[in-house]
């Protein structure tokens, strides 16, 4: 039988926290800052923005779900070792909530997601109200997070607010071009032929901003569970289409 070292980690986290104290800081003279972040994504942004400023590190690879995810005792180092540490939010990080709520009492924790406009975000009838956390798939919604990322990085660093900035307008204007792009390319498909099949829901922003029919097994989690019928309703509609 496999050891759980759960346990170990409850007791581990506090003390390595413990002797962490990440305050803001503008004194960064041949560094840069130490940056952890949840998934590639995030990852990705976090380092177009903070450019030359930042080393980011992603926890989680291509590949990995984010919403069975669970730390090991090398990431507890990390996330206790970073300056600041950047997540997705809406409860994509199921696992890792409590971990990174224990975090900010130390240090700068922030959620891209926390200032996306509440009107904006999905709540499947299936996922009992909760936020639909797969923002990213509407690039136009994914932009509303830019801000959050470039204020919490000029918070820590005010002195290179203007290099912030720029990267940020840059990442922006980046983020218009690929949203038109795939309206673009998307139109060249019928509307009565664009379906999406997949067995994780996680395209619920996707076909709600570009009109793409999305069919999956799961809901937006892959905690959730299907069925024999919910096989057979699926099979059944490609065989239709």
């Amino acid at each position: 039988m496999k050891r759980s070292f759960i346990p170990y980690l409850v007791l581990v986290i506090p003390l390595l926290i413990s002797c962490t104290d990440s305050n803001q800081n503008d004194t960064i003279p041949s560094g840069k800052i130490n940056i952890v972040a949840t998934t590639g994504i995030v990852a990705d942004m976090v380092k177009i923005i903070g450019g030359e400023k930042v080393s980011v590190v992603g926890l989680m690879g291509p590949g990995v779900d984010p919403h069975l995810y669970k730390v090991s005792q090398g990431d507890i180092r990390k996330l206790s070792q970073a300056d600041m540490i950047f997540f997705n939010g809406l409860h994509l990080e199921g696992k890792m909530v409590e971990i990174l709520g224990k975090l900010a009492r130390h240090k700068k924790v922030v959620a891209v997601s926390e200032k996306v406009p509440d009107s904006q975000l999905r709540r499947p009838a299936e996922f009992k109200g909760a936020p639909d956390p797969h923002i990213w798939f509407d690039v136009h919604l994914w932009k509303t997070t830019i801000r959050t990322v470039k204020r919490s990085l000029i918070e820590y660093h005010p002195s290179a607010a203007a290099e912030f900035e720029a990267n940020a307008g840059k990442y922006d204007r980046a983020l218009d071009s690929l949203h038109n792009w795939v309206i673009e390319e998307l139109d060249k498909i019928p509307v009565s032929q664009r379906v999406l099949v997949t067995a994780h829901d996680a395209f619920g922003y996707f076909g709600q901003a570009y009109k793409i029919k999305v069919m999956g097994l799961q809901g937006i989690s892959t905690l959730s569970e299907f069925g024999v019928l919910d096989i057979s309703r699926l099979v059944s509609f490609i065989t239709d289409n």
